[in-house]
């Protein structure tokens, strides 16, 4: 049984747990390859995140891609990584149990190469990520390309003992940003400063990766002077004044898993219109965390949200949340016509959106939350008050 204390940061149960889980993924490939009479499966990665296929290569590896195109070529028992940097792949993808590992610029020629050793006429692939070219290339050896993105994507949101517990060390990495930007929050600081102390302490508590939205103004429901929440830009010289709130998207990715805090705090004196929203986002997500449970279509429980907010008074607005895991939005921003099932140990970001007809953007407040038998189980440990700084 996997503890938290093994993940630790450069702990040797950490490595050793990665290692564990990798094989267990590509174990799961293998069973997709005989689910559907395939020679062998082309996971082909990019930078970029978001649609479900996007994140399988990250899931497979336990690496992401910095650029250009990366691959792997994946026959039962033998994975074929196939990358173009020695410097940012090899090191990584040794110490992540691949011993077949093939640098080249030429990534195409090198997976066609790896084709031509065993001939094959099935492989499978995530066809809305595969190049147009690659397509072409192996239609052109006769090779059929099955598309598996939904198959992967189910195997992945069946979340085993060790991600939980590095969505739960995550959720702790947080916690701890959220405690040190707020020791560093007064009247005068630069907004690019807290990002930055920010960033740090949650990278020197074992972040893989940060993701930050900040904004600063003061909250009104009449004359509201927050705005929405966005990434540090630079050059950026805002800097917080007395009686200003700061708003915060806290967002943290361990051993490959996100989590996120969203919270916002008062400066210097308590604002009234911010306790008034902050009550109604708490009675909102209050009686909306026990509806995640397994088997719950996702839209019914926006969509309780989406009610509950209304009969308090407000107008919605969407983004309600998302799921997070391999990538921060995971498999799409969720939407009332949702028709994903929730599954247990899946990670959903609550974080209601409810403003007036005088606002554009209310204050953000919400955390991640575990789905359990018992409802949604809430990771992050820094507690509900509205604090002023």
């Amino acid at each position: 049984m996997i503890v938290d204390d093994d993940l630790r940061p450069g702990t040797e149960g950490q490595n050793a747990g990665l290692l564990s889980e990798l094989k267990r993924r590509h174990k799961s490939l293998e069973n997709i390859m005989q689910k559907h009479k395939l020679d062998a499966v082309l996971i082909v990665g990019n930078s970029a995140v978001g649609p479900p296929a996007y994140g399988s290569f990250r899931y497979y590896t336990g690496h992401k891609v910095y650029y250009h195109l990366q691959a792997i070529v994946a026959r039962p028992g033998k994975p074929i990584t196939i990358c173009g940097s020695t410097v940012l792949y090899k090191l990584p993808f040794e110490t992540r149990g691949f011993t077949d590992i093939r640098i080249s610029a030429d990534i195409l020629g090198s997976v066609l190469s790896a084709f031509n050793e065993q001939p094959m006429k099935r492989i499978g692939a995530s066809l809305d990520i595969l190049p147009a070219s690659w397509h072409i290339e192996l239609k052109k050896m006769d090779i059929e390309c099955v598309d598996i993105t939904d198959d992967i994507f189910d195997h992945r949101n069946d979340r085993s003992e060790f991600e939980v517990c590095a969505t739960r060390r995550c959720a702790q990495i947080a916690d701890a940003g959220y405690e040190a930007v707020c020791g560093m929050i007064e009247p005068g600081v630069k907004m690019s400063d807290l990002h930055a102390g920010l960033d740090y302490m949650m990278k020197k508590a074992g972040a893989d990766e940060t993701f930050t939205l900040m904004s600063n103004g003061r909250f009104a429901f009449e004359d509201n002077r927050l705005p929405c929440i966005k990434p540090f830009t630079w050059p950026d010289d805002r800097t917080v004044a007395h009686g200003d709130n700061v708003a915060m998207e806290i967002t943290a990715r361990y051993l490959g898993y996100w989590t996120q805090l969203v919270r916002t705090v008062c400066v210097g004196e308590p604002n009234p219109d911010i306790e008034a929203a902050h009550k109604a986002q708490l009675e909102t997500i209050g009686t909306t965390a026990p509806l995640l449970k397994p088997g719950m279509r996702l839209g019914d429980v926006l969509t309780h949200m989406w009610d509950f907010g209304k009969n308090l008074g407000y107008i919605n607005k969407m983004p309600f949340g998302h799921i997070v895991g391999v990538d921060l939005d995971e498999g799409g921003r969720a939407s009332l016509e949702s028709d994903v099932v929730l599954k247990k140990n899946m990670t959903f970001v609550l974080h209601p959106t409810l403003v007036t007809p005088n606002n554009d953007f209310g204050i953000f407040w919400g955390e991640s939350y575990l789905v359990s038998e018992s409802g949604g189980e809430c990771l992050t440990s820094c507690g509900n008050e509205l604090l002023t700084l």
